[in-house]
């Protein structure tokens, strides 16, 4: 047979096997053929085609002797019904009906064999061939499978590298293919406990030989794999490079199951990813099967991750749905440590004229939530998305009538620096007004001397000063030295250092004479180092006279 005929034998074999293929559920026209990269290779490398084409020659005389060698073993006829070498013959009658399938138009009538035959053929072609070639039938259609793989796989040169090795690493290089091409898409349940199937594609997947993988080549075991560590970090890398055939592959496969897995640690990863990808059809089918469970996925630790993925790219209708369930038992949602990231979630994506019922909500209860863990960072979220004026003017009087209680709290700190940084001049002067008389008190607290921070930052001129004159007068107006215990101490240190940043130049030379007073004092400890060095680099800065500190002009150093 000319290259002609090789080539025209290929051609038709293929379109036969396609046809085979679609009839027996394997949409290979559009999953395992769609890749245009498939056809190029088609047209390309006609010395390495070579290669495979006249490996088939010999695959085909092989064959005949085979078929004619049974022939003259009489064995029995079954007419235009094919048996399907890929599953166990039988010698009793009941099992051979059971395996009959019509399969005439990928080959011509073959007769039924028995094993017993099969070995004695390979036995006397394994003797008189000094080439390993597949003699029974099985394994010689297995060899043809894979060298039409290699032929159409995009990879031609790991294709080569592997027939050059030995004919047995191409056939296990495509075994995976060539299996699931000939098992009529019938496959277990992936959800059945130690599946071997499944096990058989984890171990082709760890291999670093088979970095050509697919997803199509996981078809009907994606829940399984998915909850493996190893498939589901496949899965989420092969994703990026999946075609449209494979992703809607596995909306179909992951949707019936999306209310399982997505409590499950491994697939919460791949159905994240997967909601990036796809036709928007698909992913609203997949975030329809949520609906009726929002709230109890929210409030789990994987479920949590999927509610929030859901928000961010569902539609409008949608997301007013899942905003709705979790309005259901909006405050145990808050307070919860998982359900509370997903109501957050709700107020980034979602538009606030959409769900004010929300926000409503929230009203008269500003103070509760400001002092709890997680209660903390809803309100923090509601001040930023929220832009009904009234419900938020309403929202921020409650939290400024119980500011100093919220100053000194562990959470409620974070709320009332929240609005001292991001609300207007008119909320700022209400708290230091609020303030005012306890600064020094609150600065020697842990949680207060923060809020004391960011009100030395983001006040006015005119609140800072007054709040920097109570500070330093705080001894009675006699003397600043009270700032040494402020310089040495764990917290106030901090405000101290935040007002030399804003002090005008009488405060400045008062905290100037009081380090130079106490400068014995005040190195022993490494708050007053800090704060004498903060006080160079600024005098260094501004140049001073040489008198600065009643001492020469070779050194401007408080030391």
């Amino acid at each position: 047979m000319d290259n002609k005929g090789k080539s025209k034998a290929i051609d038709d074999y293929v379109r036969t096997a396609s046809q085979f293929h679609r009839s027996s559920g394997i949409d290979s026209g559009k999953e395992i053929w769609e890749d245009d990269a498939a056809t190029i290779a088609l047209g390309v490398r006609q010395h390495d085609r070579s290669l495979f084409l006249s490996f088939l020659d010999e695959q085909d005389d092989s064959k005949s002797e085979e078929e004619s060698t049974l022939h003259n073993q009489k064995l029995p006829q079954i007419g235009d019904t094919y048996i399907d070498p890929f599953q166990p013959v039988n010698s009793s009658a009941s099992t051979t009906k059971s395996v009959v399938k019509d399969y005439t138009e990928l080959h011509s009538q073959i007769p039924l064999v028995n094993m017993d035959a099969i070995e004695d053929l390979h036995a006397q072609s394994s003797s008189s061939s000094s080439r390993s070639v597949p003699s029974n039938f099985v394994n010689m259609m297995a060899m043809q499978e894979a060298c039409l793989r290699a032929l159409i796989d995009p990879d031609q040169e790991l294709s080569c590298k592997l027939w050059r090795q030995s004919p047995k690493a191409l056939k296990n290089h495509y075994a995976l293919d060539v299996e699931m091409a000939c098992s009529g898409g019938h496959v277990p349940n992936t959800n059945a406990p130690g599946n071997s199937q499944v096990n058989s594609l984890l171990q082709l997947i760890k291999n670093p030989v088979n970095q050509s993988m697919r997803l199509i080549n996981v078809k009907g075991h994606v829940p399984a794999l998915s909850a493996d560590p190893i498939g589901s970090c496949f899965i989420r890398q092969k994703l990026d490079e999946a075609t449209t055939g494979e992703i809607v592959m596995l909306y179909k496969e992951i949707t019936p199951h999306i209310l399982t897995l997505a409590t499950d640690v491994f697939p919460t990863y791949v159905i994240q990813k997967l909601l990036e990808h796809g036709p928007h059809v698909y992913f609203r089918i997949l975030i329809a099967n949520l609906m009726g469970h929002v709230l109890d996925l929210s409030l789990h630790l994987y479920g949590c991750r999927v509610i929030q993925k859901a928000f961010e790219i569902s539609d409008i209708d949608q997301q007013i749905k899942m905003a709705t369930e979790l309005d259901c038992n909006l405050f145990k949602c808050i307070c919860d440590q998982h359900a509370n990231h997903a109501v957050q979630k709700c107020m980034e994506c979602v538009q606030p004229q959409y769900i004010q019922f929300i926000y409503r909500r929230l009203c008269g209860k500003a103070k509760m939530l400001s002092t709890h863990p997680y209660g903390c960072h809803v309100v923090q979220k509601m001040l930023e998305f929220c832009k009904d004026p009234q419900i938020m003017d309403r929202f921020i009087t409650e939290i400024l009538d119980c500011v100093r209680e919220l100053s000194v709290d562990p959470y409620g700190n974070y709320v009332v620096q929240y609005i001292v940084e991001h609300g207007g001049p008119r909320y700022r002067q209400i708290i230091m007004l609020k303030l005012a008389g306890s600064i020094v008190q609150m600065s020697h607290q842990k949680h207060s001397s923060k809020v004391i921070e960011k009100c030395l930052i983001y006040a006015s001129y005119h609140d800072c000063k007054l709040a920097i004159n109570e500070i330093l007068s705080a001894g009675g107006g006699q003397t600043a030295d009270h700032l040494v215990g402020m310089i040495i101490h764990q917290y106030a240190n901090c405000v101290v250092r935040q007002m030399i940043d804003v002090v005008n130049d009488w405060q400045f030379n008062v905290i100037v004479d009081v380090l130079r007073r106490n400068r014995d004092t005040l190195v022993k400890y490494a708050h007053g180092r800090q704060v004498i060095a903060q006080v160079e680099r600024l005098l260094n800065g501004m140049a001073p006279s040489p008198d600065s500190f009643g001492q020469t002009s070779s050194s401007s150093r408080l030391l």
